[in-house]
């Protein structure tokens, strides 16, 4: 009876865990909330394993966790090191808020909520536990819904980010951004080795960014991620004073934005040029979640396992200025809650810029007449599951395929979007991701035939770039097609004589369609040299 009951016990469990809804969490056990896991809908991971701060055997928010402390005694194992991180936690959960509110879905969290002292979910499974086997049980689930996290982006998007979130009291105040690229080699070496790239965490990227950009334009160009933080609102970030001194935090003349490094910023000095960090303290993401769960080989340091794959990892170090409560903690004003909202704008836009081609699509023709077989679009690099919705009312379109009913819809020009992910806030009804494609009706039935009624001369044909035609009667437009249907150029006439240039095409074949009282009237093919 009893092995019956653990069985029961074990299968409900396992229910429990496996049971996602995007925002609610789900934990280790249900003994204790240690390690916590926020499922996600978005392609965004974000991983907090050292702002915990529960160490067993105390109530917090009313909730008691039981006394646990001789099965997790404190870490002393190789001077481990047990200061935990200031609000990590609470900040990532007021950057999902922020993220929710921009896009109607949420980031993926994985949040250690046991203290540093007990657990450190940033390093090696014997380092991390110290060799208690509960410490470790814990580190695993922590590795875990982070594997779970890192397979559902996959398969639901094909690719995105993950961040190892962290705060850090370094002289310099800024952001520090680890890509598992050393100091070393950020202020003298060409980033765009192969070596380099390799063990680069965002390695995936370099290669599928949509903006063909190379790994030096990536770390440190005008679209960095640190680029982005620099050019973020920051008010409250430069209005403290944190020291009591008259130098404005962060310095170097900074009067808005968020300092970080590496990034496309130089406002002076070695300790004010934030595209690399010279002699001064900084975290390069050579640590175990940032190459475990990153996109790169693994390789630059001790206990390397290898991250690869289509997930990109920073480690993202934040000083610890940005993570203020303010009061009634202290005098400083509270930097933490304007400082989240502007996070997970830089994170949201920094996808927008590298990874958002998650909605493209494309007909085979931009034309169809009433007449022809209904059209379904494929996915070009789009990821299925998404809606199409067309503009203006008319146009007959399956919502779920994209596949048009021409013999039910009405004459004249739609736009088609195609839309992915969680409804938007800021867009609704279209998903967080879309792209538009123009769609043209024509009923031939109605138009002039051209056998019988329409006579066009062209001349020259070929031509280098200007076309001249002659008509038997008045035409009212001429509309310029590529041989694949894609409409490149439209003219209007009203007459029946005139030209069309098509000096800024490419040289090959192009359908030219005439038009008589807005109703297609037939085409003739030119060729371009």
């Amino acid at each position: 009876m009893k092995k019956i009951t653990y069985l029961l016990c074990f299968v409900l469990l396992s229910s429990f865990v496996n049971a996602q809804t995007p925002g609610v969490s789900i934990f280790s056990s249900f003994q204790n909330e240690y390690i916590e896991y926020i499922p996600g809908n978005l392609p965004i991971i974000i991983s907090v394993p050292h702002g915990g701060v529960l160490q067993s055997g105390e109530t917090i928010g009313g909730v008691f966790y039981p006394d646990d402390d001789a099965n997790l005694p404190d870490r002393t194992c190789n001077n481990a090191n047990t200061q935990r991180d200031l609000n990590t936690v609470i900040l990532a959960r007021r950057i999902q808020d922020e993220i929710y509110a921009q896009t109607g879905g949420y980031a993926h969290m994985i949040l250690n909520n046991l203290h540093r002292s007990k657990m450190d979910a940033n390093m090696s499974v014997s380092q991390g536990s110290c060799g208690n086997s509960h410490a470790a049980s814990y580190w695993s689930d922590f590795q875990n819904f982070i594997n779970d996290a890192s397979q559902a982006v996959e398969a639901n998007w094909g690719k995105g980010l993950y961040i190892d979130l962290h705060c850090h009291d370094h002289t310099v105040p800024r952001i520090e951004i680890g890509y598992n690229i050393s100091a070393a080699e950020l202020n003298s070496s060409d980033l765009n080795g192969t070596a380099i790239i390799d063990k680069s965490t965002i390695k995936n990227l370099v290669s599928t960014n949509l903006n063909a950009l190379n790994h030096e334009e990536l770390i440190r160009g005008v679209n960095s991620l640190g680029q982005l933080f620099q050019n973020a609102p920051g008010t409250f970030y430069n209005s403290i004073d944190p020291s009591g001194s008259t130098t404005s935090y962060p310095g170097c003349g900074v009067s808005s934005g968020y300092r970080a490094v590496p990034s496309n910023s130089d406002y002076g000095d070695t300790s004010c040029d934030d595209t690399r960090p010279y002699s001064n303290s900084y975290f390069d993401g050579n640590y175990y979640n940032n190459r475990r769960h990153g996109s790169g080989d693994g390789t630059g340091g001790p206990a390397s396992i290898g991250g690869s794959g289509n997930i990109d990892g920073v480690m993202l170090e934040v000083n610890s200025r940005l993570t203020d409560l303010g009061a009634p903690y202290d005098s400083r004003p509270n930097t933490l809650e304007p400082f989240a909202i502007d996070y997970a704008n830089v994170v949201l836009e920094y996808l927008n810029i590298h990874y958002d081609n998650f909605s493209e699509f494309e007909y085979a023709s931009a034309t169809y007449d009433i007449a022809d077989t209904d059209p379904t679009p494929s996915l070009t690099n789009g990821i299925s599951g998404g809606m199409y919705l067309s503009s203006p009312a008319g146009l007959i379109i399956d919502q779920n395929t994209g596949t048009i009913d021409v013999s039910a819809s009405a004459v004249g020009n739609y736009t088609v979007t195609y839309s992915v992910g969680p409804i938007s806030a800021m867009s609704s009804p279209n998903g967080l991701y879309n792209s538009s494609r123009s769609i043209e009706i024509t009923d031939d039935s109605l138009s002039v035939s051209e056998e019988e009624s329409l006579s066009v001369r062209l001349y020259p044909n070929p031509t280098t770039g200007i076309v001249n035609f002659e008509s038997n009667t008045q035409i009212s437009q001429v509309k310029v097609y590529s041989v694949l249907g894609q409409r490149l150029m439209t003219k209007a006439i009203n007459s029946n004589q005139s030209n069309v240039d098509l000096s800024n095409l490419r040289s090959g074949s192009y359908l030219l369609t005439f038009f008589i009282d807005g109703q297609s009237a037939g085409s003739k093919l030119i060729v371009k040299n």
